[in-house]
C-alpha cells in the first residue's frame, strides 16, 4: 500500500512542478535550487504529519511547497507572487480544488516572503506555519552551515558578510508550528550560539 507522503509526492501538481524546476531553474541558484524545493516538500509533510494534520491539508501544503519558489523561473526579486499565481492557475486548471483552497495555497506561498521589519515571517493562513518552518528548517538543523554557505554563494557575498545577515535573521525568526518548535528549537539555539562565537572571533 502506497504511503500518504508517496501518494502526495506523485500528485501531478507536485511532481510535474518539481520536474520543471529541475529542468529549467537557473543553476546559479545555489540555495534556491530544486534540491531546496524537494527538501521543503519533504520537511513540510514531516512537520504536518507530526502535528496530525488531515490528508487534504497535507496535499495543499505539498502543492504550496512545490510552487513556493517556482517564481524563480521568471525572476529573483519578488518571485513569491509569481509562484503563488502559478499555483492558483494550475489548481484551477485541474478542476479538483475549490476557490478557497486555491486562495489558501496562494497565501501560504506569499507568506514565505521574508518580512523586512519585525518578525522574519508572518503566517496569514491556517496552514502557513508548517510551510514557513520547513522553508527555514535549516536554521534548526545540522546542515545550517552548509545552507548558509550556499546562500552566500548564490548572493555572491563573502561568508564574513553573510554571518551578520544570518544573525539578524535568526534574531527575528520564530518557529510557527508546534512541530517546528519541538523539532528545531534546541538546535537553532545551538547554531545561533556557534554563529555568535564565529562573529566574535572575526571582530
Amino acid at each position: 500500500m502506497q504511503s500518504l507522503s508517496a501518494a502526495i509526492n506523485s500528485e501531478p501538481l507536485v511532481s510535474e512542478t518539481v520536474e520543471g524546476l529541475v529542468a529549467d531553474l537557473d543553476p546559479t541558484l545555489h540555495y534556491h535550487s530544486p534540491d531546496h524545493t524537494k527538501d521543503v516538500l519533504r520537511q513540510t509533510l514531516e512537520l504536518a504529519e507530526a502535528d496530525s494534520l488531515s490528508s487534504r491539508d497535507l496535499l495543499l501544503l505539498a502543492i504550496a511547497a512545490a510552487f513556493h519558489d517556482a517564481g524563480f523561473l521568471v525572476q529573483r526579486p519578488k518571485n513569491e507572487p509569481i509562484g503563488a499565481q502559478m499555483a492558483v492557475d494550475a489548481m484551477a486548471k485541474s478542476g479538483r480544488f475549490s476557490p478557497a483552497e486555491q486562495s489558501l495555497v496562494e497565501q501560504m506561498i506569499l507568506d514565505t516572503q521574508l518580512v523586512l521589519e519585525g518578525p522574519a515571517q508572518v503566517s496569514n493562513s491556517r496552514l502557513s506555519p508548517w510551510l514557513l518552518d520547513a522553508d527555514l528548517a535549516n536554521l534548526g538543523r545540522d546542515d545550517f552551515w552548509d545552507k548558509t554557505g550556499l546562500l552566500a554563494e548564490e548572493l555572491d557575498v563573502e561568508m564574513s558578510a553573510m554571518l551578520p545577515m544570518t544573525q539578524a535573521l535568526m534574531l527575528r525568526h520564530e518557529w510557527q508550528s508546534p512541530a517546528g518548535q519541538r523539532l528545531f528549537g534546541e538546535k537553532k539555539r545551538a547554531n545561533f550560539l556557534a554563529l555568535e562565537e564565529k562573529l566574535n572571533k572575526n571582530e
